[in-house]
């Protein structure tokens, strides 16, 4: 079978999440760099219609869920290029099922652009369950795996964009607590760790679609920023002194991070152990990370990667990023 890696004069193509920190700025890039293109931007949420109408003005708006086979292929209809991601906790196979399906029925798609955050290296839950114990039970660091399976298996042509690091975002939505009320930064389990704006993946995302012959199809690329790489967490908190001009404190014990980030965390996914997950991931990176260092100073497993300056923007580093949100960590005191 031929493959083809070349876009129309006038491209469609298709944003999910275009509401989101990622999702967003992919749309919008997308837009700047091929103004007269189609693009549709998708959500699921029926509430958000109204602002993805703001977000993206030009764009074709659609209100469109995962699971149901019907919204997959009225999205995917007509596109040439996309870009998905997904919540946690979703039914991945399920959801993928769909989208597979809907891209096969159409026929037009030349790249799919899929987001995940697996360890590099890993392609099937089994490689987990044998490198952490058969008793593993996160089941949300075996959603993407299981997405990965169900469309390779389908013969899409798809690439996998993966994020082996922490969004810069991450510090906002739910570690701010204990840094804003106590000036301490908490995170259990120190290791080295990359770090990256949902602004610049969402543009690298784009940059991908736009271009469908920097990738071929059923490959994994590793983004990072080029920057903020393999810095260790319990370095943060003197980035963080550094930016806002405040001594920021460190705490990396496990009952410090169930008691100060277990509320937000519980919020911010909707899930009452959710707390519980991420502590078991936080525990469950140390190991595998310690693998990847006796091989090399990075976390790509010796995996190709991209960087924002690769693919011809200049990234935004954590330093600028705390200290465009300074006000967010440190509010002023009356």
């Amino acid at each position: 079978m031929v493959t083809i890696s070349t876009l129309p004069p006038e491209p469609s193509f298709l944003v999910f999440g275009a509401a989101g920190h990622i999702g967003r700025p992919c749309a919008q890039w997308l837009a700047e760099r091929h103004p007269t293109a189609h693009i549709r931007v998708v959500s699921s949420r029926p509430d958000m219609a109204a602002a993805l109408v703001e977000a993206h003005p030009g764009a074709e708006v659609m209100i469109a869920d995962y699971l149901s086979a019907e919204d997959m292929a009225a999205a995917f209809d007509g596109i040439h290029a996309a870009f998905v991601l997904t919540p946690d906790f979703i039914d991945e196979k399920v959801a993928m099922a769909n989208v597979a399906d809907a891209i096969n029925a159409a026929g037009t798609l030349v790249r799919l652009v899929r987001l995940i955050g697996d360890p590099p290296g890993i392609r099937d839950e089994a490689e987990v369950l044998a490198l952490w114990g058969a008793d593993y039970k996160n089941e949300t660091a075996l959603h993407h795996l299981r997405a990965r399976k169900v469309l390779t298996e389908a013969g899409v042509p798809v690439v996998y964009m993966n994020i082996p690091g922490w969004f810069f975002e991450d510090f906002s939505e739910f570690l701010a607590d204990p840094i804003r009320d106590k000036r301490t930064f908490v995170m259990a389990a120190d290791r080295p760790m990359n770090f990256i704006a949902t602004r610049d993946i969402g543009r690298c995302a784009a940059e991908l679609l736009l271009d469908p012959s920097l990738t071929e199809p059923g490959e994994t690329l590793h983004l990072e920023n080029g920057i903020d790489t393999m810095i260790r967490f319990s370095r943060i908190a003197d980035i963080m002194s550094d930016a806002w001009g405040v001594p920021i404190g460190y705490e990396g014990t496990d009952e410090a991070f169930l008691r100060e980030l277990g509320p937000a965390l519980r919020e911010y996914y909707k899930q009452d152990d959710a707390a519980e997950h991420i502590l078991a991931e936080c525990h469950h990176e140390v190991p595998f990370i310690n693998e990847l260092l006796k091989h090399g100073n990075d976390l790509r497993g010796g995996e190709r990667h991209l960087t924002p300056e690769m693919l011809g923007f200049e990234p935004l580093s954590l330093k600028s990023w705390l200290q465009d949100n300074r006000d967010v960590f440190i509010p002023e005191r009356n």
